[in-house]
Parts: structure tokens; C-alpha cells; sequence
């Protein structure tokens, strides 16, 4: 009898605090959901460049972007992983539902030829708060321009 006594004594002890726990989870599930933070999202994070001469080496591209949070975003900096590529980025803070874009500047004019693929890193106020944009492209001389001509007219 007193083993019975023991065993409903448990049970009701582990029920009493398993639902405790799913009240707190709920709490805190509601608490996150009123939470406020900024979302950058990218029409494309991605920009190809394609197959260019050398000569006409630098190229520019804009990646557009919305804030999808319910915050304002601040973009806190834009650093390329290289110094061929210059990303110029808006410095006021872009409201919840606004659009905006990020410049990139290739300079590609006093760069060798061949294929190249840069990294812009984005550093926000964002809820992810690293963001990445890619360009890349291949370079070519003339004379190797008008041999792919060839070869995909053939």
C-alpha cells in the first residue's frame, strides 16, 4: 500500500512539472513572437558577370534587397574580399517593408584575365546579422573572346 502511495506521488509530481514547463515554453514562444528585429531579403545574392574582354573589365551591379523584419535595418558595414571590388552600401536605416540596394564596383580593368568569383561580407543589425552577396564572372582577352564565338557559332 504505502509502494502505491509512492508511485502516485511521483506521477502526479512529474505531471505537476511537465506541464509547468509547457506553460513556460508557451510563455516564452508568445514573448519571441512580439520580438522585434530587422530581415534583409535579396532579389538575388548571386551576380554573374558572364564572359567579358578585359578592355571593357570594369562592371557594376546593384543587389537589391528588402527589409522583411518589423525593425528598421542599419547596415553596419560591406567589406569585399578583395580590393578590386568596392561595395557602397545606403548608411540610413531602411523601415520595416523598404527596399533599397547594395552597389558593387568590379574593377577588373587592372586585374589579370580569367575566371574570378568575389565575397561581400554584410554586417547588420539584422536578426542573422552576417550576410554574404557573390559576383563573378570571367575575364577574357580579345583573341579569346572571338575563339568561343567561333566555337559556339559551329
Amino acid at each position: 500500500m504505502y509502494y502505491m502511495k509512492n508511485i502516485k506521488s511521483i506521477i502526479t509530481i512529474t505531471c505537476l512539472i511537465l506541464s509547468g514547463t509547457t506553460v513556460v515554453k508557451a510563455q516564452g514562444t508568445q514573448q519571441n513572437s512580439n520580438e522585434k528585429y530587422a530581415e534583409m531579403t535579396f532579389v538575388e545574392r548571386t551576380h554573374n558577370f558572364g564572359i567579358f574582354d578585359v578592355k571593357n573589365g570594369d562592371k557594376t551591379c546593384w543587389f537589391v534587397f528588402t527589409n522583411t523584419g518589423n525593425k528598421d535595418l542599419l547596415i553596419l558595414s560591406a567589406t569585399a574580399s578583395c580590393g578590386c571590388t568596392v561595395p557602397s552600401f545606403p548608411k540610413t536605416p531602411i523601415p520595416p517593408g523598404g527596399k533599397d540596394s547594395i552597389k558593387v564596383d568590379y574593377t577588373g580593368s587592372t586585374r589579370r584575365p580569367g575566371v574570378f568569383k568575389k565575397t561581400i561580407a554584410l554586417k547588420t543589425n539584422a536578426k542573422v546579422s552576417t550576410d554574404y552577396l557573390y559576383i563573378m564572372g570571367e575575364m577574357v582577352e580579345k583573341v579569346v573572346e572571338d575563339r568561343l564565338k567561333q566555337q559556339t557559332a559551329n
